[in-house]
Formats: C-alpha cells, sequence, structure tokens
C-alpha cells in the first residue's frame, strides 16, 4: 500500500540535506572547467595534420602532377617514322645492277598539325591541370569543414554528457535520500519511483551521448589521417560569437574565392578551346619525308648516281559530316554542360549560404537566451522551489519538474553554441574560405 506523507510533515534534517545537496550541484555551473590533465587541443592540431598526411590529398597532388605531364605531352609532335626499302628489284634476277631504277632506299618522314592545333592542345591541358588544381583546393575546403563541424559537435556532446552526469549524480543522491525517507515513513512510494524513472532517463541519455561521443572520436581521428583508436583529449573551449556577416558579402566571397567554382570556370574555358579547336579539324594536316636511294654500278661498270626524293604530303577533312561536325557538336555540348553546372553551384550556394546565415542568427539568438534569462530564470525558479519544498508548499514531483527544467536548459546551451560553430563551417565551406 502507498503511503502518502506530506512535504510538511518530513523531518526537518531530511529536507535541510536534501535542500543543501541541490544547492551545492545545481547552483554551480553545470559547464564549469574540470580540472584538465592536459592543454586542451586546439582545432589547428586536427586541421594541420589532415593537410599534411590526408592520403586523398596526397593522391590530388599527383593526379596535378599527371594532367601537367599530359599538358607537354600534348603539345609535342608525333613521332616521325623511319624507313628502309629496296624499290624496283627485277623480280626474274634480283639483280640491283640491271635495272635503272633499282636502289636500296632510307627515309624519313614526319606529321605536322595545322599551325594551332599543338597549341590548342596544351592549352586544354593547362586548363585540365589549373581544373585540378582548383579541385584540390576544395577538397582541403572540404576537408576543413568536415574537421571543424566533426569537432564543435564533438565538443557539444562533451559538455551535453557533462551536464547530464552532473545531474545523474544528483538524482542517484535524491532517489537514496527519498528512499530512506520511505523506509522509515517520511517519504511517498510515488516520489520513490519518479525520482527512480528520472535517474533512468539520465542514464538512458548519457549513454547515447557517450556513444556519439565514441562515433565523433573516431570521425574526427579519421579525417586528421590520425589512428582511429587514438583518444582524443579535451577541446578547446567553444564560445558563442556575433555574425557579422552580410548574405551580399558572403556570396561576393564565394565568387572570389570558392574552388569549385574556379574549377568550373576553367572547364568552361577549356570548353571554348575545345570548339575551336574542333573548328580546326577543317585543316588539314602535313607530312614532310625524305628518302635517299642508293644505286649500284651498271653490269658493265658505269657507275649510276644516287637519288634523293623529298615529298609533301596532306590529310583530305572531307568527312564532314560523319567526323567533324560531330566533333564540333561535342564540344559545343561539353562546355554547355560546364556552364550549367556553374550555374547550378552559384544557385545551390546562394541557398546554402542564405539557409546556414539565418541557422547561425537563429542560434546565436538562442544561445544568448539560454545564458541570459532561461538558465538564471530557472535556476531561480529551482531555489525558490527548493524553499518552498523545505516548508511543504510544494510536492516532490514540482521540486523534480524544476530540476529537469534546469537540465534541459544547460543542456541545450552547449548544443547550440556547438551547431553555431558547425554552420560557420558550412558557411566556410560554401565561400571557400575561413571567416573571423
Amino acid at each position: 500500500m502507498t503511503m502518502n506523507v506530506s512535504a510538511s510533515g518530513m523531518d526537518p534534517g531530511w529536507r535541510r540535506e536534501a535542500g543543501i545537496l541541490l544547492v551545492l550541484v545545481f547552483l554551480l555551473p553545470a559547464w564549469s572547467v574540470r580540472a584538465a590533465e592536459e592543454a586542451p587541443r586546439p582545432v589547428s592540431f586536427y586541421l594541420d595534420a589532415a593537410l599534411s598526411k590526408s592520403p586523398s590529398l596526397s593522391a590530388m597532388r599527383e593526379r596535378i602532377r599527371m594532367k601537367e605531364n599530359a599538358a607537354i605531352r600534348a603539345g609535342a609532335l608525333d613521332n616521325p617514322r623511319g624507313w628502309i626499302a629496296v624499290s624496283n628489284v627485277p623480280l626474274r634476277s634480283w639483280s640491283f645492277r640491271e635495272e635503272d631504277m633499282t636502289g636500296k632506299e632510307i627515309g624519313i618522314s614526319q606529321m605536322f598539325p595545322y599551325p594551332g592545333k599543338r597549341a590548342h592542345m596544351v592549352r586544354m591541358g593547362m586548363l585540365e591541370k589549373e581544373q585540378t588544381e582548383h579541385d584540390l583546393a576544395e577538397m582541403r575546403n572540404m576537408l576543413r569543414a568536415e574537421i571543424r563541424m566533426a569537432y564543435a559537435e564533438l565538443f557539444s556532446v562533451r559538455k551535453q554528457a557533462e551536464v547530464v552526469r552532473r545531474t545523474r549524480d544528483v538524482l542517484q543522491d535524491i532517489v537514496g535520500v527519498t528512499q530512506e525517507m520511505y523506509a522509515v515513513g517520511k517519504g511517498s512510494q510515488a516520489d520513490v519511483l519518479r525520482g527512480q524513472v528520472e535517474s533512468g532517463k539520465m542514464r538512458e541519455m548519457l549513454l547515447m551521448l557517450e556513444n556519439r561521443e565514441r562515433v565523433l572520436s573516431i570521425r574526427l581521428n579519421t579525417l586528421a589521417a590520425l589512428p582511429s583508436v587514438e583518444t582524443v583529449p579535451s577541446l578547446e573551449e567553444l564560445k558563442e560569437f556575433a555574425v557579422p556577416y552580410s548574405e551580399g558579402k558572403l556570396k561576393a566571397m564565394y565568387e572570389e574565392s570558392r574552388p569549385a567554382r574556379k574549377a568550373l570556370q576553367a572547364k568552361v574555358r577549356k570548353g571554348d578551346v575545345g570548339v575551336l579547336h574542333a573548328g580546326h579539324e577543317y585543316k588539314p594536316d602535313f607530312e614532310v619525308s625524305f628518302s635517299y636511294m642508293q644505286r649500284d654500278s651498271m653490269p658493265d661498270g658505269t657507275r649510276r648516281p644516287d637519288m634523293f626524293t623529298g615529298m609533301m604530303s596532306m590529310t583530305l577533312p572531307i568527312w564532314k559530316d560523319e567526323k567533324i561536325e560531330p566533333g564540333i557538336r561535342e564540344m559545343k555540348a561539353e562546355r554547355e554542360m560546364a556552364a550549367r553546372e556553374l550555374e547550378n553551384l552559384d544557385l545551390e550556394t546562394a541557398n546554402l549560404v542564405g539557409a546556414a546565415l539565418s541557422s547561425m542568427e537563429n542560434r546565436a539568438s538562442v544561445a544568448a537566451l539560454y545564458r541570459t534569462t532561461l538558465i538564471p530564470q530557472a535556476e531561480q525558479a529551482l531555489e525558490a522551489n527548493m524553499e518552498a519544498y523545505r516548508v511543504g508548499k510544494i510536492d516532490f514531483p514540482m521540486l523534480m519538474d524544476s530540476v529537469m527544467a534546469v537540465l534541459s536548459f544547460r543542456k541545450e546551451y552547449p548544443l547550440m553554441v556547438g551547431e553555431m560553430h558547425m554552420e560557420k563551417a558550412k558557411l566556410e565551406a560554401a565561400v571557400g574560405r575561413e571567416l573571423e
């Protein structure tokens, strides 16, 4: 049978013990700095490690070297062709002296593209190299943003876990006090059960946060090319910050700095050169060849002079409908595709900048509201409710509601601060540069 005893009937010693316990714990800042065994590790440590050790960045640097050498090769002439031959040997005798035109020949030829074609190939190769360089810069840009977001979220999760851990310890003490009071007939079974339920909720919440912390630690180490099992030490304190950026200024930064945009611009320019190069397929290529023929003396001993031959041949670009025109259309389509990709990136970035800026401003306002208003008011309400509980004016569930309200606000504050820094990292990725 449930025994209901009003708070006014509680022993003053019990009320005083519970009240002192609550005052000592809940009126201390939940985000107070704990004694650290080592200095906090800044986000720059992970950024430097990632930029120096990342295999994907190293692979992209090799790709740049590949494109550079490909551009050099594109401007080189084709290898010359040489030949050795015997000419006009009579079949009946296989003699090199019987016929005047019989001789032993050696020759060489070289193909020369129409003027401008080699320059176009080199230009397209260099633009591909430039595009790859911007792709490397974009990879760095996105990697920095991902590390900053993982760092900020890990900081937020750890701070939330700290708040929950402190609250759980307090609730366990409260439940213990309530159980002892109930055992001596000075408490309510409902109060005991309510305390146990809230303590169980704290345990569940803490387990989820600790699991998220492990996942984020692995991700942060992986992004920085560090061993995934390496322990992530304490992190630098992240604080609120003002949002001094206007949407117009951020878009100007994007147009000036975003590597992905520069890469697409290089791709568009490469398409322009490609169209020009495809149009040069109407022009013939030339082949110049030289040969030297050595002739033996006649059967009567008369010497025959050696002979020299020079020749120039050219390609005949007559397959216009089947080869040349489709090639021009192909290059135009590639150029237009790059231009549309650039327009799409502009639209996506404009949307992302607006959304991230709005989210940052909202989270900054909410974080300031928690810090300046909600947390102090909740703490004042908790203190007042404790006084009321001591004299029996409110019951235990109302006191617990006050405790959980303080927990909620204190837990939400680092969440808002962390999300502010995560949105800032997204904004930096969108505009292509770090924001002060």
